[in-house]
């Protein structure tokens, strides 16, 4: 029983009798207490008291009804529908007709200290306080009570009650009108359920409140993953029975028909790395189900990749391991293919008979390469399609085109929200099970034959896997997230949802942490905000640019502006000249930048603000925006754990080349390019207290 459901008196009913025998009752005006109740019997709802009650022709003893009848049952909710309790009065008026008033009480509000009167009444489907009156015809006498235990708050019985409420008044009160009597009763209902006003100080009692919240808060977190798995069951059993956006798909083949003596349908699991919350995962499972076909995942591992390091596959591969662990409990195999896709995946097609091939999106050019390479060695009879389940809306649907900056695409992410911003459907224990199983995976021997540089070590403040994720992710809400509004760009506050590894990796999925976050938006919404403009908005902007410019890593993919600005100062004296090794190893006369450098290298994450100076200053310090730019890169794919990604190389070409920026004030180096200094950076936050925690001897 909730503080908005309270308990009724047990026994506490209004007898109705006719009114044509209706005793009169003589007005008691020493009287210090009057409960109160509504009648039906005038045209217009009136507050009542028991003297009125009386003079009007009712009783106001407690009591069962005196004719013994049984009392109506409610009707029964329409299917799917939460029925509110109701307590059912009836009268003849005169008129030869039924009358049925009903008046709800809202659960929450002020507490303004009145009295009236709470009515408790269970309808099949449970639920709040409601009054219904029902007046018929020549009835002489009054069923006014539901069956049913007395305070039953859910459930499947009938019952109805009504507890008196005490006003606080010298004498009896009357109110002819309906919108006031409304008043009253909500009044009265909100002041029992939540109880006297509490100060407003900041005293013992309210620092007492919030430890308490602290503690609950705490106690969240291991229930996020529970709530979660809830939310995708009320969407849908299965995604069979999800009404699933065709529009997140696109088919790479150019046939779209499954052959006959199909096997199975492949999930080729590129860049999404996780089973829940995954809309390719969910659409090869939809395609299985519909064709009664078992379902199998593969994950091609190359042994290099770009400038990866062993800090991030080592935390590929054991988010991957529990993803393959996570597969096995659905009865969905999981292979891990050692080689690059167009050696080993054609040939998995062949011999596992699969009839469709589904995979991830990435607007990134060796993964499109992959795709393309792939799809030219599949047998022609396999369609091959791909969906885009890491932007909440899919990047070829936001638009057609290179968007120019923030301000250009956020009205068309923002009016395709309500459309794509949805809850996800579980994958589900598939019921068509493969008729042998995979073969067993040797991670160590996995991780043994990377050939990548094993000098950059794994971090430990990232746990690897989708339940770390939703830890982090839980951690953030309780803890940091009210204060990401507004302390976000300080590097000394904790206030960052330090989310961006198990994004870049697909581990958690963006839309989940979005829905989770914005549940929040009435408490936080300054926070909230500010996160979707990031974690939506910037983020698939990078999405976009790197979609549709295919120099997104180079200065030639800058606007023309950008580029004639830095070719006219490209000859400017650089106050400073590193060479790479210099900056890698945080060897400058800059205490901040090398704070900022050392950062990324210990913990395989800078402070989003700092990565923005940081890169800036490489511009000013080497010999041309070309090696600025390469070396920006290098360093941030190296070290960070979310490197070689859309974000990333976004950030670099912001910083240094002025994309989705405009022109500012003109200076040496960075022409109109926008310029940050130490000065600036000392005004918005306290660097000594940055610098200190990260030297070169930690």
């Amino acid at each position: 029983m909730s503080r908005q459901d309270p308990i009724p008196g047990q026994d506490s009913v209004i007898q109705y009798p006719p009114a044509s025998t209706a005793p009169s009752a003589p007005h008691n005006p020493s009287a210090a207490r009057f409960p109160c109740c509504l009648c039906p019997a005038a045209p217009r709802w009136v507050l009542l008291f028991p003297q009125v009650l009386a003079s009007k022709g009712f009783s106001t003893q407690r009591g069962t009804p005196s004719d013994g009848h049984n009392a109506r049952q409610p009707p029964a909710p329409r299917p799917g529908r939460e029925r509110r309790g109701t307590l059912g009065v009836r009268a003849a008026d005169g008129r030869g007709m039924e009358r049925s008033v009903v008046s709800s009480f809202p659960r929450l509000g002020a507490k303004p200290a009145l009295g009236g009167c709470v009515v408790r009444g269970v309808g099949a489907g449970g639920g709040s306080a409601m009054l219904r009156a029902q007046l018929h015809p020549g009835r002489a006498e009054e069923r006014n009570r539901f069956p049913g235990p007395a305070g039953r708050g859910r459930g499947g019985g009938p019952g109805g009650e009504i507890t008196p409420i005490s006003l606080p008044w010298s004498r009896p009160a009357l109110c002819n009108a309906r919108s006031a009597a409304a008043t009253w009763v909500r009044a009265g209902v909100r002041g029992l359920c939540l109880g006297p006003r509490m100060p407003r100080s900041g005293g013992k009692g309210r620092k007492e409140r919030d430890v308490g919240r602290e503690e609950e808060d705490a106690g969240a977190v291991g229930s996020l993953e529970a709530a979660v798995r809830e939310a995708r069951r009320r969407a849908a059993p299965s995604v069979r029975d999800f009404r699933y956006n065709k529009q997140r798909a696109r088919l790479v083949s150019r046939g779209s028909e499954l052959k006959e003596g199909a096997e199975c349908i492949l999930y080729w699991m590129c860049r999404d790395q996780r089973v829940q919350d995954n809309w390719a995962f969910l659409y090869a499972q939809r395609l299985a189900l519909k064709q009664e076909l078992p379902l199998r995942v593969c994950f091609c591992l190359v042994p290099k990749f770009l400038d990866a390091t062993i800090r991030h596959y080592g935390f590929m591969l054991r988010g991957l391991r529990e993803v393959a662990e996570e597969c096995a409990e659905l009865d969905i195999p999981f292979h891990l293919l050692l080689g690059c896709p167009k050696d080993v995946l054609p040939s998995f097609v062949v011999e596992h008979g699969v009839g469709g091939l589904v995979t991830d999106f990435c607007p990134l050019r060796v993964p499109q390469q992959w795709v393309q390479e792939v799809k030219e060695r599949l047998p022609e009879d396999v369609p091959f399609a791909q969906v885009d389940g890491h932007n909440i809306v899919p990047c070829w649907v936001t638009s057609p085109k290179q968007e120019y900056s923030a301000r250009t695409i956020r009205a068309k992410i923002h009016s395709q929200l309500p459309e794509f911003l949805t809850e996800f459907p579980p994958v589900i224990r598939h019921p068509h099970p493969p008729p042998n199983p995979p073969e067993p995976i040797a991670w160590d021997a996995c991780y043994s034959s990377l050939q990548v540089d094993r000098t950059v070590p794994e971090v430990a403040w990232a746990t690897p896997g989708t339940a770390a994720g939703l830890a982090m992710l839980q951690s953030f809400i309780t803890k940091r997230l009210k204060s990401f509004g507004s302390q976000r760009n300080d590097p000394n506050k904790a206030a960052l949802s330090n989310l961006s590894p198990w994004f870049h990796f697909g581990q958690v999925s963006t839309q989940r942490a979005i829905l989770e976050v914005q549940k929040h938006r009435r408490a936080y919404k300054e926070s909230v905000d500010a996160f979707v403009e990031e974690a939506v908005v910037r983020r698939e902007l990078a999405e976009n640019f790197c979609y549709y410019n295919e120099n997104y890593d180079s200065v030639q993919g800058a606007y023309d502006w950008a580029q004639t600005t830095l070719k006219l100062h490209a000859k400017d004296k650089r106050p400073f000249l590193y060479e790479l090794p210099q900056l890698e190893q945080a060897a400058t006369h800059d205490p901040l930048w090398n704070a900022a450098q050392l950062q990324m290298v210990q913990e395989g994450k800078m402070h989003g603000f700092l990565r923005m100076y940081w890169a800036k200053k490489i511009l000013e310090w080497t010999r041309s925006p070309e090696e600025a730019l390469q070396f920006a890169i290098y360093l941030n794919d190296r070290y960070e754990l979310d490197g070689m990604d859309p974000n990333g190389y976004v950030g670099c070409l912001w910083s240094i080349c002025g994309i989705h920026d405009q022109g500012w004030k003109e200076r040496d180096v960075f022409g109109k390019i926008r310029y940050m200094n130490y000065a600036g950076c000392k005004r918005k936050f306290d660097v000594d207290q940055f610098e200190s925690r990260y030297t070169r001897c930690k």
